[in-house]
This record gives structure tokens, C-alpha cells and sequence, in this order.
């Protein structure tokens, strides 16, 4: 029988990390403020579905006081994260103190999770399944297991890898990301200069098959309600389901820089310089100026 969702099929344990970030997410912060930031985020993302579900705890026109402080910051994170001021990041510091941080991981999984919910849903014509009961547990680390998980995928290509890791790091401004390499895609390519063809990558000489992963990243990132069947048949012209979907995953991943971003913590580990990074054996980056020290670290 074939699976009503096919991207469980090509990355079980994937999905299965994802769906427990979503549950554990759904505990993190106060019910007040988790409706009325999903309220928010489905409005913002066209998601009619997710608006439907969604209890209304809190009435718009009492997004006032810490709510609202905490709406604001969430409506700035989903459209353009570095546009998020330091305002805004002290009015949320304000009202929630040292529960900030969790809100913006939870911010995190209610607006990137629900744009790959949308993306798949429109690359294969069903809806994502619910999300599981809500369950108890430390957030970060739920984070932490799903990022390492989607790290170890190899259905992709290291050089689109990259491209995708890029362009995302481009579009939120990520400071941090844009002064790493993956020394695994520079090896591949030969050489630094097609990662700089993100930039502007639809007049570039890459692939029409790179081009294809690069518009689906932009409308992951974007406004994944706009997928429309032009994109949806590029995708599937181009790559797999396991190669589509982990783009999708990648982007999810590669978007966890939205909370450094948010946060104004994004700044580079090095200056004037590049740091490499790879991936080791159990999903964890390792980086340093000297590639060869990471391509030792990561050799397997």
C-alpha cells in the first residue's frame, strides 16, 4: 500500500523527531500565548487549516501588554527575522524574562514546522497528519535530537546540501552561517565559487535541477502557500521524493538560525576568514578555519 504521507516512507526517523518537537513544543510555553501566536503565524503562512484548529484563548483585540509583546516579536520573526529590533527583543526580555529563550524556540517550531507541513502537503497532495497529544519535555533538546537526525540524511548531493544551506543563511541574514563552508561540498565542487551563485542563483550557471531545489528552499522560506503546480512539477521533474524531501528538512534545519537571528546572537566565531564545518558520525557539526582539521575530525 503506498503511505498517504511518502515522505515518512523516505525519512521515518526524520518524522518521528519532528512530530515529537511539535508535541513537546506544544507544552513549552503558556496556552495564552501559544494560541495567539499560532493564530498569528497561520495568518501570516495562508494556513486556513491550522486557523481552524487553533483555540482562540486571547481575542485579538486584547493582544496588549506581555501578549502582545510576544505577538509582535512573532509576526517580525515569520516575515523577516532580521528585522527583529532591539526594541522588540527587549519589550519580549520584558515580558517573559528568563523564559525568553524558550518562547523563541517554541516561536521557532510553531512558524518553520508549519511551513514544511504546508510544503509537503502541496509536492504530494496530502495534508500532513495531526500532531501528536502534547507532551512534556525539554524543548532544546527535542530540537537537538530532530537537527542532528536530518543532518545525517545523505539523499541529497553535498553541493545542493550547501546551496540550500546557503540561500537560507542569505535570506535570514544569518551572520554566522555565511561565514561557514561545508568543507564536504568545497571537496565536491573543487572549488569556493558556485556557492556564491545564492546570491542570485536564478541568473547564475547553475543546473535548471539546482535552480529547481533553490526556488522550492525560497518558497519553504517564503510563503510555502504559494507553491503552486509549476513548482510542484519542477520538483518532481528534478528530484526523488527522498531528494525533495530532504530539502524540505534541510530547510527546516538550516532555519533553526532564525533563533540566533531573532536574538541578535548570530555573530561570526571568526572574522575575515572562513570556517569550515562537517558533519561527524552522530550528527554533530564540527568547524575550524583548517579544513583539514575537520575533515580529519569527521573521517569515518
Amino acid at each position: 500500500m503506498t503511505s498517504p504521507e511518502p515522505w515518512r516512507l523516505v525519512a521515518p526517523d526524520a518524522f518521528a523527531a519532528f512530530d515529537m518537537v511539535e508535541a513537546t513544543a506544544a507544552t513549552a510555553i503558556e496556552p495564552e500565548l501559544l494560541s495567539a501566536v499560532r493564530k498569528s503565524v497561520a495568518a501570516i503562512l495562508r494556513n486556513e487549516a491550522e486557523l481552524e484548529r487553533t483555540p482562540v484563548v486571547v481575542s485579538r483585540c486584547e493582544y496588549e501588554g506581555r501578549v502582545g509583546a510576544c505577538v509582535r516579536f512573532a509576526e517580525q520573526f515569520v516575515i523577516d527575522v532580521k528585522g527583529e529590533s532591539d526594541d522588540e527583543r527587549r519589550a519580549l526580555s520584558a515580558a517573559l524574562g528568563s523564559e525568553a529563550f524558550t518562547f523563541v524556540q517554541a516561536l521557532f517550531v510553531v512558524d518553520v514546522f508549519q511551513r514544511a507541513r504546508i510544503a509537503l502537503g502541496r509536492l504530494h497532495g496530502v495534508p500532513y497528519g495531526p500532531a501528536l497529544p502534547p507532551q512534556s519535555g525539554d524543548l532544546w533538546a527535542a530540537l537537538e535530537v530532530f537537527m542532528r537526525t536530518v543532518a545525517l540524511g545523505r539523499a541529497l548531493d553535498p553541493i545542493t546540501t550547501e546551496l540550500v544551506r546557503l540561500r537560507g543563511a542569505a535570506v535570514h541574514n544569518c551572520q554566522l552561517c555565511r561565514s561557514r563552508l561545508s568543507v564536504r561540498a568545497v571537496d565536491a565542487a573543487g572549488d569556493r565559487a558556485m556557492f556564491t551563485a545564492v546570491e542570485d542563483y536564478e541568473r547564475s550557471s547553475l543546473s535548471r535541477r539546482r535552480k529547481v531545489a533553490l526556488r522550492l528552499t525560497d518558497a519553504v522560506i517564503t510563503q510555502p502557500s504559494l507553491i503552486d503546480d509549476l513548482l510542484v512539477t519542477q520538483v518532481h521533474e528534478e528530484w526523488t521524493t527522498a531528494e525533495s524531501t530532504e530539502i524540505v528538512l534541510d530547510v527546516v534545519r538550516n532555519a533553526a538560525n532564525k533563533i540566533a537571528v531573532a536574538l541578535g546572537a548570530d555573530t561570526p566565531r571568526v572574522t575575515g576568514a572562513v570556517e569550515f564545518f562537517d558533519i561527524d558520525g552522530s550528527g554533530e557539526v564540527v568547524a575550524d578555519v583548517d579544513a583539514n582539521v575537520v575533515r580529519q575530525a569527521t573521517a569515518s
